[in-house]
């Protein structure tokens, strides 16, 4: 389910896209909104097509031959950030309008791409990572929509009611635009036997690189439509001191969680970076499919998770030199 080149090129992508959404932001007249709904709907669409046709089940069995540290590794993945979540929450410490970004950013995946490209930069088992970045991608598609559904439940709705919901509105959609997409993709690279064509490869890579980064686009777009420049610079500014208190607990939990428990260097290295990071090409298709859900604007809940994603990709290049001297030391 690899859909990006690297870590580094998908830093330059959305550097650049920030920059073209500041200076030419998409308008908000009837048919840029048309525009942007419509466009939305199909990126995620060609996105989940995409992670179909790249989805290699024997992947899986790298990771499968410890259940204890495939239950491990997958908790982390999903339930660390959310205590870390709950706590800020819980002693004050996030502001109200970021607490839902927050949340929506604990409860989803890790990355594919940069996950075992930083893994193999820092010396550990990069089959380990695709194994459990894989298996976290595969679960999010069920995970994501109903643990937002019960952690939203106490912000002025009953659980019955969003349950209701999930049933006659998310369910559906969570089929037609991921799940069916999902199968398809699988499908059509299994018929076709294709998956080993690099040319074919490199075409759906970027096709699904153009459709993230033009959520982005909008994404950043209605921020500054929303708010406008200066006040949009202002909440990115306002926000960073969070976003870094969050980046720091979340490494220590990745790396004192697995590096407790990880007997095998060159499997923590994979578990670090599994659990050390969040999924942008995850995170802004599910924003599309469940923005109906959001009490908070869906444009406050996208910033914490664009802008995260600069920041655990840059901290995670810090680790390159530590994580190679904890594999080769283990070696010698």
């Amino acid at each position: 389910m690899r859909v990006f080149p690297n870590g580094f090129g998908l830093i330059l992508g959305l550097l650049t896209t920030f920059v073209v959404s500041w200076i030419w932001p998409l308008g908000k007249g009837s048919q840029e909104v048309f525009f942007s709904d419509w466009f939305s709907k199909l990126a995620v669409v060609l996105i989940f097509l995409i992670q179909g046709w790249n989805l290699k089940f024997d992947r899986l069995r790298t990771i499968g031959k410890s259940s204890y540290s495939l239950l491990r590794v997958q908790g982390l993945i999903f339930f660390g950030p959310l205590f870390i979540v709950l706590l800020f929450e819980y002693f004050g410490f996030l502001p109200e309008k970021w607490i839902a970004g927050f949340y929506f950013l604990a409860i989803l995946p890790t990355t594919i791409s940069s996950c075992v490209v930083y893994t193999a930069i820092a010396g550990g088992n990069s089959d380990v990572s695709l194994g459990h970045a894989t298996l976290s991608n595969i679960l999010a598609i069920f995970w994501v929509p109903i643990g937002w559904i019960l952690l939203s439940a106490g912000s002025g709705h009953s659980l019955l009611s969003q349950w209701i919901t999930f049933g006659g509105e998310v369910l559906p959609n969570l089929f037609l635009l991921v799940v069916l997409p999902c199968i398809t993709g699988w499908k059509i690279n299994k018929t076709l036997k294709a998956g080993h064509s690099k040319k074919l490869s490199f075409i759906s890579q970027m096709i699904a690189f153009s459709c993230i980064l033009m959520l982005v686009y909008l994404a950043i777009s209605k921020n500054i439509m929303l708010f406008g420049r200066d006040y949009f610079g202002l909440l990115i500014v306002e926000l960073l001191p969070f976003l870094i208190a969050f980046l720091i607990c979340h490494t220590a939990l990745s790396w004192w969680g697995n590096g407790v428990f990880s007997v095998d260097s060159e499997h923590r290295v994979a578990e670090f970076y599994c659990v050390g990071q969040k999924s942008l090409v995850m995170g802004l298709p599910f924003l599309s499919l469940l923005q109906d859900q959001f009490n908070t604007p869906v444009d406050l809940i996208a910033c914490p998770l664009i802008i995260y994603h600069f920041l655990q990709l840059g901290v995670g290049a810090c680790f390159f030199t530590k994580l190679r001297g904890v594999v080769s030391g283990s070696s010698a």
